[in-house]
């Protein structure tokens, strides 16, 4: 009974405490003790969560710069691959020698709207200081690209062999060769013409430039290809003959040409 009895006094006790704090809370007596500890506790608490959204920032923004430099290396290296590709295919093909070949990057197409239209040139980065002349051909593989235009210190013009303007002398790879004149036509397109009546041509012939080198190296070396003849244009009362020369190569996806500079 003893045990008994001393916990019910305890229980009474803390019951009527607990009365007594219940009935002074409700007057307000614990507003001033709980502000104060409240404007001592708040700046802290402030400085705590702005140092953690300001270390969250700063982290963001760290990850952002990571990324952005991350992109760009791999940007670099898919370029740097294509590259290498394009040098591993140039090295394989059976071309000009390889020690006379300049690799430049085409960083321009004047004019050339993707799905409306194809180039006509090329710019490429490289220039007089690379000893790069006009006239220099320019090559991808074993088809010729077209013929340096012009040039400045850092860039040149290429005026690719389909364009308006462009016009050299070639033969079709039969073992007796007809000779004639490829002229571009300007939209991707261009011609053989000057064939004697006499001469065969048809559909499917590869037809590779005859060359026109110059004393100084300049010009298109024999043998590169030109293209296929996919239609021939023949009248009985005619001269001459032509046909419609298609390109084996699709321009508007080169990226990396070669210069045949002559050295």
């Amino acid at each position: 009974m003893q045990k008994g009895g001393k916990f019910f006094a305890v229980f009474i006790v803390f019951f009527v405490l607990s009365v007594i704090i219940f009935g002074l809370s409700k007057t307000g007596i614990f507003s001033k003790p709980s502000a104060f500890l409240n404007s001592i506790f708040s700046p802290v608490q402030a400085r705590f969560l702005s140092s953690v959204i300001g270390a969250r920032s700063i982290s963001s923004e760290n990850l952002k710069e990571e990324n952005l430099k991350l992109a760009k290396e791999v940007s670099d290296y898919q370029k740097l691959k294509k590259q290498n590709a394009s040098l591993m295919d140039q090295f394989q093909s059976s071309g000009p020698k390889n020690s006379t070949l300049l690799p430049a990057d085409v960083v321009g197409a004047p004019g050339f709207i993707p799905g409306l239209s194809v180039p006509e040139s090329f710019v490429i980065n490289k220039g007089l200081l690379d000893n790069v002349k006009v006239g220099d051909a320019v090559v991808f593989k074993d088809s010729v690209i077209g013929k340096i235009l012009k040039t400045s210190q850092n860039l040149s013009s290429v005026i690719l062999i389909t364009s308006a303007g462009s016009s050299f002398t070639a033969k079709t790879g039969q073992n007796k060769p007809v000779l004639g004149v490829v002229n571009g036509q300007g939209g991707g397109e261009m011609t053989l013409d000057n064939v004697l009546l006499s001469e065969n041509l048809k559909n499917g012939d590869l037809i590779f430039t005859n060359g026109d080198v110059n004393l100084n190296g300049e010009g298109l070396p024999p043998g590169l290809i030109v293209g296929k003849i996919i239609s021939v244009e023949k009248s009985p009362s005619a001269l001459f003959q032509k046909a419609d020369v298609e390109a084996l190569i699709d321009f508007t996806k080169l990226s990396t040409v070669f210069v045949i500079t002559g050295k």
